[in-house]
C-alpha cells in the first residue's frame, strides 16, 4: 500500500514537472510573439527555457538535497547566491541579443535595471517552485519510509509475541500427555495424535493469517486432548457458528483464550466447574464469548502468566481500532467477550 502510494506520488511529481515545463515554454513563446517574429520568438524562448531548466535542477537536484535538507542553510544560501551571480549575467546577455531598437542613455539605464529585476524575479520564482516541489517529494518519501519501518517493527513484535505464546501452550499440553504416560493410560496414543494435529497447525499453518475454521479445529483438538486427561467428561461446551469460513484471523489468537479459561475454571477439581465457548460471525464481525467458572483456589502461573496480556498486545498490533475486548470478572464467573472486525 505504502509502496503504491509512493510510486503514485513520484508519478504525480513527474507529471507536475512535465506540465510546468510545457506551460513555461508556451508562456515564454506567447510573450515573445508580441515583440518578435515566430523564429526569433522560438529561439529566445528556447534559450530562456534552457536557463530555467538549469536553474530548476541545480536547486532541485543539488542545493536542496545536498545542503538544505541536511540543515546546512548557510551553504544552501551561499550556493544559491553564487549560482544567481552566474546565471543572471547569462540571462541578461541572452535578453540583450533580442533588444530591438537602441534607446537613449537614460532609457538604457532604466531598461537595464528593469530587465535585471525581471530576470531576478523569474529566476527566484523558479528557485521557489523547484524547492517546494523537492521538499514535498522528500517529505512524502520520508513518510513512506517511516511507515514501512513502523510496519516492520509491528510485524517483528507480532512474530515475537506469537512465538512467545506457542511454547507456553506446548508446555502445558506436553505436561498433560506426560501425566497420561505416567499412569500408563490407554488414552496416551490418542493424545499424541491430537498433539500432532496441533503441532502441524503451529508449525505449518500459523505463520500468517488463517481461515477461522483452522483455529476452530485447533480449539476442538485442544478440548478433546484435555478431555482425554480425565476419566470423566469435563463440562466444556463449544458452539461454532460461522457463515463465511473463508474469513481469516490471526493464528493462535483464540486458542490461548480457551486454554486460559480451562486452566482457571476449576475443571477436574469441582463438579460445578464449566467452560462455555461461543464463536459467531455477522457482517464480517466475529464475536467470541468465553465464559468459565473460577477455581476456589486461584491457579498460579509458574511461567509468569503469559496469556491475556500478550493477547491484548497482539490485538492492538493486528487489529488497531478494529477490536473490542470486554472482561467481566465476577466473584465466581469470568466472562471474556471479543469482537473483531475482519474487513
Amino acid at each position: 500500500m505504502e509502496m503504491h502510494r509512493r510510486k503514485s506520488f513520484i508519478s504525480f511529481d513527474f507529471l507536475v514537472q512535465a506540465a510546468f515545463w510545457l506551460f513555461s515554454l508556451g508562456f515564454v513563446i506567447y510573450i515573445s510573439t508580441f515583440s518578435y517574429e515566430w523564429k526569433t520568438a522560438l529561439l529566445r524562448s528556447s534559450l530562456v527555457l534552457l536557463c530555467h531548466l538549469v536553474n530548476f535542477y541545480v536547486c532541485y537536484s543539488f542545493l536542496i538535497p545536498r545542503y538544505y535538507e541536511r540543515k546546512q542553510y548557510a551553504h544552501a544560501f551561499t550556493g544559491l547566491l553564487i549560482f544567481l551571480l552566474i546565471i543572471t549575467p547569462i540571462r541578461y546577455y541572452i535578453e540583450q541579443q533580442f533588444v530591438i531598437v537602441p534607446a537613449p542613455l537614460a532609457f538604457r539605464f532604466a531598461g537595464r535595471m528593469g530587465m535585471i529585476g525581471m530576470i531576478l524575479f523569474s529566476e527566484l520564482s523558479i528557485v521557489l517552485i523547484s524547492s517546494l516541489l523537492k521538499l514535498a517529494i522528500s517529505n512524502e518519501k520520508t513518510k513512506s519510509k517511516i511507515a514501512e519501518l513502523e510496519k516492520l517493527q509491528l510485524e517483528t513484535e507480532l512474530r515475537f509475541l506469537k512465538t512467545q505464546m506457542s511454547p507456553h501452550f506446548l508446555f502445558n499440553t506436553i505436561n498433560n500427555i506426560y501425566s497420561l504416560v505416567l499412569i500408563k493410560s490407554d488414552n496416551a496414543p490418542e493424545a499424541l495424535m491430537k498433539l500432532s494435529h496441533l503441532l502441524r497447525y503451529l508449525l505449518y499453518d500459523s505463520h500468517e493469517r488463517v481461515q477461522i475454521i483452522k483455529e476452530a479445529d485447533a480449539i476442538r483438538a485442544f478440548i478433546e486432548l484435555y478431555q482425554l486427561k480425565s476419566e470423566w467428561k469435563q463440562n466444556i461446551t463449544f458452539v461454532y457458528n460461522i457463515e463465511n469460513e473463508t474469513t481469516v484471523i490471526e493464528p493462535l489468537l483464540l486458542l490461548p483464550l480457551v486454554e486460559n479459561a480451562v486452566k482457571h475454571s476449576g475443571l477436574g477439581i469441582s463438579t460445578s466447574a464449566m467452560v462455555r465457548i461461543n464463536i459467531t460471525e455477522q457482517n464480517s464481525n466475529i464475536q467470541i464469548t468465553i465464559q468459565n467458572t473460577k477455581a476456589i483456589k486461584p491457579v498460579q502461573s509458574e511461567d509468569g502468566g503469559i496469556g491475556l496480556v500478550n493477547i491484548q498486545k497482539r490485538l492492538q498490533l493486528a487489529y488497531p481500532e478494529k477490536y473490542k475486548l470486554i472482561i467481566d470478572d465476577e466473584e465466581k464467573l469470568f466472562t471474556l467477550t471479543l469482537n473483531i472486525i475482519t474487513q
